[in-house]
């Protein structure tokens, strides 16, 4: 895969969990408005992953080229990524999800193989940045690296809100801590 067509990938897999989450907030936004705006923010921080990511191909042009090979994608498999990431539009659309089957969404789609992308990616920027000289854009890659640490916890955040599944609450904090146990 060449560095153009996992960026192409990487992308339009953010870009799905956008309309994803934004789908979410219409459709369960009606169970309380704070809700609708949780779901509305993971979408625009999704857009915004998307975006940092455009700002990495660019980059990555500049120093490589497109045509470069891309970052090796051990153990992702693009054809999984892309059916259940359909699997989820489809329920969504369906209007078959509850909240808590949105959290579990979300909790699936923060762990899963498409985060692997985004961090192949992220190295591949940085390699790119220092390929180039240009050491003041790491503070972009940095803000990137936050940007996902503080969407992880925003969605932790959430599902402690506004769960009543004790279970899922754990599933979000294994996000940031795996080693947190399972309820027996």
């Amino acid at each position: 895969m060449t560095l153009a067509e996992t960026f192409d990938l990487c992308q339009e897999i953010e870009l799905r969990h956008a309309k994803l989450y934004a789908t979410l907030s219409v459709r369960l936004g009606d169970v309380d408005e704070r809700i609708a705006r949780f779901w509305q923010e993971m979408s625009a921080e999704e857009w915004q992953h998307h975006l940092l990511v455009g700002f990495g191909r660019s980059l990555c042009a500049q120093t490589f080229g497109l045509d470069a090979p891309g970052p090796q994608l051990a153990d992702v498999s693009i054809e999984r990524i892309n059916n259940t990431l359909s699997e989820y539009e489809e329920r969504v659309s369906a209007k078959q999800v509850t909240l808590n089957d949105a959290f579990e969404i979300a909790v699936a789609l923060e762990t899963g193989e498409s985060d692997a992308i985004y961090a192949e990616l992220v190295s591949t920027i940085k390699d790119a940045i220092y390929q180039s000289g240009r050491p003041y854009l790491l503070g972009r890659i940095s803000q990137m690296e936050k940007d996902m640490h503080d969407h992880v916890n925003h969605l932790i955040d959430a599902a402690k809100r506004f769960s009543i599944n004790p279970e899922l609450v754990r599933k979000a904090h294994r996000l940031t801590d795996p080693h947190t146990p399972p309820l027996n």
